[in-house]
Order: structure tokens, then sequence, then C-alpha cells
């Protein structure tokens, strides 16, 4: 049988992009295009591992490291969690699309558009309930922040804990991960209490937030002293938006 190694090679890289692209939507990362492409194209690249002539083993161990190194240049490193729940996506994601390929290869498929065309099927059939599920027990939204004309994209968790409002104007606020960066000539101070102590939190108001097309105005966000302890999440949202956000 005659293999046309381009044709493999743009093949693997759009089923690597339809991945890295499901793993982006199912866990809610926000990946950016530009990233889930060179990622894509780095997992092309190991197509030719088909042709080289190693022991079995050592091209499972080599494709492993290879899909980490994807992962990390789709979704950069935070820390150990988040850098493994994206992998075991990835990887459950290619299993179950690869098995259900599999299946119909040898039955209905001979050529590459169909094999493709069913491709994208299982995929959106997939993602679609995965995502379903994930949405019905989790709080996590995707957050656009207006602040002086920059646009910030988050990913944000709900959480029901957080009340915290300026004594001032009593505005709500949310809070967001000191990884973001944000500098203005002037910021409001809001007091806060912990288990352990009390302090203060520096905080700016933005100009708009804007959550899966919900549009909320005069908050406050305030900047965290520590990393937010949440895989994936940028910013803790104010439990005032849980009735916009979940009607």
């Amino acid at each position: 049988m005659i293999i046309y190694v381009d044709v493999v090679f743009v093949l693997n890289i759009i089923i690597d992009f339809i991945l890295l692209m499901s793993v982006s939507i199912i866990l809610t990362r926000n990946a950016k295009l530009k990233r889930i492409i060179l990622g894509s194209i780095f997992g092309g690249v190991t197509t030719f591992l088909l042709f080289v002539n190693i022991d079995w083993i050592l091209l499972t161990i080599l494709k492993i490291i290879f899909g980490l190194i994807m992962i990390l240049i789709t979704f950069g490193f935070r820390n150990i969690k988040y850098t493994m729940n994206n992998m075991y996506y990835l990887l459950t994601t290619s299993f179950i699309v690869g098995g259900v390929m599999y299946l119909l290869k040898d039955k209905i498929i001979y050529n590459y558009l169909v094999l493709l065309l069913t491709f994208f099927i299982v995929v959106y059939l997939y993602v679609k309930q995965v995502k379903k599920y994930h949405n019905s027990y989790s709080n996590y939204f995707k957050v656009q922040l207006f602040i002086k004309k920059k646009k910030y994209e988050l990913t944000g968790f709900l959480d029901t804990g957080n009340k915290l409002s300026d004594p001032y104007k009593h505005r709500p606020v949310i809070v967001i991960d000191k990884r973001i960066k944000c500098h203005l000539d002037s910021y409001i101070y809001v007091p806060y209490k912990s288990l352990n102590n009390t302090s203060v939190l520096k905080c700016i108001k933005v100009d708009k937030i804007i959550i899966d097309k919900h549009l909320f105005k005069n908050y406050l966000v305030g900047f965290s002293k520590d990393k937010i302890q949440i895989d994936g999440v940028d910013c803790i949202l104010h439990s005032k938006m849980k009735g916009e956000l979940n009607a």
C-alpha cells in the first residue's frame, strides 16, 4: 500500500488540533488559537515516529512525552495538577475517538476524507456531552474584564462564599490571581477578614465585566496576594453574580 507522508502529516495536525480544542472546551482553558495551532503542528511532527523502526515500549514512552510537550505548548504550565488534568483529558479523548475510528475503519471507511468527517462528528458529539456534564456540576465561567480600554480574558470560579464588598459604596469585589498584572495610578483599599487575620485588599474599578453574554457593571477587582488554588482558575467571582449566571 502506498502511504503519502504529506497527507498523513496534514491529517495528523488536523486531528491534534481538534483534540487540543476539545480539551480547551471541556476544561474551559481559554487557550489562544495560535497556541492550539502551534501545539497541533508539534503533534504533527511526531507523525514521523511511525516510520522509525523502534521498540513499541519506547514508542509509547515517546508518544506520552510528546503529548506532554503539546499540552505545555498549548496551555502552558501553572502547576502539576493543572498539567496532569490537561494531559488526562487529551489521552482520554484520543483513546475514545481513536477506538471508535478503529472499529469503523475496516467496515465502511476507505478514504481519508470520510475518515476525517467521521472524526469531526465523533469529537463534536463527545465534547457536547462532556461539556453538558461539566457545566451542570461546576461553577467555571469565561470572564472578560474591561479596564481602561484593555480586555483581560480569564477563567472565573463562582464562589458563593465570596461576599466581599467595599464599605464605602457597597460594590461587590471579584478577586483575581496575583499572576494577572494590571497597573493603575490609583487604588481602592477594601478591608477583609480571613481565618487568621484582618487585612486590606488592593482593588480597582472595572469598566465592565462580561460573563457568558451577561453584563456586569459597578464592580471592583481585588488583587490576591496569593495564587488561587483552584485548578485552572484566574479569578473568584462574587456570590451576587449567581442569580444572573444560573438563570
